[in-house]
C-alpha cells in the first residue's frame, strides 16, 4: 500500500498549529517522508497513531519511496556487493598488496588497511572514515593488472576530467599557500608520507609520492617571493583511471594536502 506526502497529510490533524516546529501539516507531512522525522512530533497525534503511521512510512519504504540513504551508505552497500564474490587475495595482488587471513592489505599514504568483505580497518593509527573505506574500495576492485606508464601529465589532460578539474588543482593550491616561504618544511612534511625529492622541469622543488601501491603523485613546487606567491601543482600519472575513477582521484589529492598541511584524511569529505 503506497502510503504518501498526501496520505500522512490526511491523517494528520490540520490545524497549521505550528507546533511541531514546521510551517504546517503539509510542511510537516513531507518532512516525515522525506527526511524520516518522526510522527510523535505532532503532539495531537496518540501513541497508536503515531506507530500506524511509522508502519506504513515503513512499508512504503521498502517499496521504493519516502527517505533515501544517504550516498555513501549506498556506494559501501554497492561495493561490499562487489567485493562479495572475489577473491580478496587475488585483488590483493592485482592491486599491489598483500594478503593476510584472507583479506586484502594495501597501503594507503603512510597507513596500512585491512579490506575486507565487509569492513575496512586501519593497522594502526585511527578507525578510517566512511570515504576512506569507499576509496579503498575503489581502488581494489579497480586496479587492473597493468603497470603504471611513468608519464606524467596534469589531471585535466585525462579522460572525462573537465569537472573536476578545478577541485584537484584547489588541493596544491592549498599545499602552496600553506608552505609559501617554506620549502624546507614542506620537504620535512613529503618525506614524512615516504616522499623522494626529485628534478621535474622548472620547478624550484619536486617529489615523487608513492600514494598507493600502484598510484604515485608529482608534487611541484615554486618558492614566492615577497610580491608573488607560492606555486604547487600535481601530477598524475596517465594511466591513474586504470586505478581511481575521476572522483576517488580528486580525493586522493584532498587527502594528500590535507595530510601534508598537518590535517587527517578522516577531514576529507567529498
Amino acid at each position: 500500500m503506497a502510503y504518501k506526502v498526501l496520505n500522512i497529510l490526511g491523517d494528520l490533524p490540520k490545524t497549521n498549529c505550528r507546533e511541531c516546529g514546521k510551517s504546517g501539516c503539509f510542511a510537516f507531512a513531507t518532512s516525515v517522508y522525506l527526511e524520516g522525522q518522526d510522527p510523535s512530533g505532532c503532539p495531537h497525534l496518540s501513541e497508536a497513531e503515531c506507530a500506524r503511521m511509522r508502519a506504513l512510512v515503513a512499508e512504503d519504504r521498502k517499496q521504493g519511496g519516502g527517505k533515501k540513504d544517504p550516498l555513501h551508505e549506498q556506494a559501501i552497500v554497492n561495493l561490499r556487493k562487489k567485493v562479495a564474490g572475489e577473491d580478496l587475495c587475488a585483488l590483493a595482488a592485482r592491486a599491489g598488496g598483500r594478503c593476510e587471513n584472507g583479506e586484502a592489505v594495501v597501503r594507503f599514504l603512510d597507513t596500512e588497511y585491512s579490506i575486507g568483505k565487509t569492513e575496512v580497518r586501519a593497522l594502526s593509527g585511527p578507525a578510517p572514515s566512511v570515504w576512506v573505506k569507499i576509496f579503498l574500495y575503489i581502488y581494489l576492485t579497480r586496479a587492473a593488472e597493468t603497470r603504471p606508464s611513468g608519464e606524467w601529465v596534469a589531471f585535466r589532460e585525462l579522460p572525462n576530467t573537465t569537472s573536476k578539474a578545478k577541485s584537484f588543482e584547489a588541493c596544491a593550491d592549498k599545499i602552496a599557500d600553506h608552505f609559501s616561504m617554506r620549502a624546507q618544511k614542506l620537504d620535512e612534511a613529503a618525506k614524512n608520507l615516504g616522499a623522494q625529492a626529485t628534478a621535474f622541469g622548472s620547478a624550484d622543488f619536486a617529489w615523487r609520492i608513492d600514494a598507493l601501491p600502484k598510484v604515485a603523485l608529482i608534487l611541484l613546487y615554486w618558492e614566492g617571493t615577497e610580491e608573488f606567491g607560492a606555486r604547487a601543482a600535481m601530477l598524475v600519472d596517465k594511466k591513474i583511471l586504470d586505478y581511481l575513477d575521476q572522483e576517488a582521484s580528486v580525493f586522493l589529492a584532498e587527502a594528500l594536502s590535507n595530510r601534508l598541511c598537518g590535517e587527517g584524511i578522516n577531514e576529507v569529505i567529498p
